[in-house]
């Protein structure tokens, strides 16, 4: 008797990504005092984003994972945007070549009608791929900022005694 594998649900698949990605979000934002709105500054060319939280700076090291624009109605991948830092997109590789092992247009198509639910959506299948920490969201303007949280720690805070 052979065990043939069942094929995989894709959209149980990616809503089980959001659902972690909620948990998750939750998870780092208590272990790091970041509840509520801390203050933050993210900078793509050094791929950091820090808080202001109750516990001292954090600081996580993060991958853009792509933009929307309410305008245009899209969302559009960071390894397909040239505005965007290298570095963001060879993070994405890993979810960039599982879409092509798995013949899934939603990772692989560079630009994807729609807004910040298709947004989020790709959002949380690259952070599950990544295995990342958490994801964080940044409105500019028109343009959404969707970030996956690769590494975050408690920055070490200046001793004003060494100045």
């Amino acid at each position: 008797m052979s065990t043939a594998q069942q094929p995989t649900d894709w959209n149980a698949w990616s809503r089980e990504a959001v659902e972690n990605m909620i948990a998750s979000n939750a998870q780092w934002q208590r272990d790091f005092g970041l509840e509520g709105s801390p203050p933050y500054h993210w900078d793509l060319a050094s791929a950091t984003l820090s808080f202001d939280g109750a516990l001292g700076p954090v600081l996580a090291t993060v991958c853009l994972v792509g933009t929307s624009s309410q305008s245009e109605g899209s969302f559009l991948w960071s390894w397909a945007n040239e505005a965007v830092p290298q570095q963001h997109g060879q993070a994405l590789e890993v979810v960039h070549e599982f879409g092509r092992d798995n013949q899934l247009a939603l990772l692989t198509t560079p630009r994807i009608q729609g807004g910040r639910p298709e947004a989020t959506e790709c959002l949380c299948i690259a952070a599950r791929l990544q295995r990342a920490m958490g994801t964080f969201i940044d409105q500019r303007g028109d343009v959404t900022l969707y970030f996956t949280l690769l590494h975050l720690r408690l920055a070490a805070a200046e001793n004003p005694l060494l100045h």
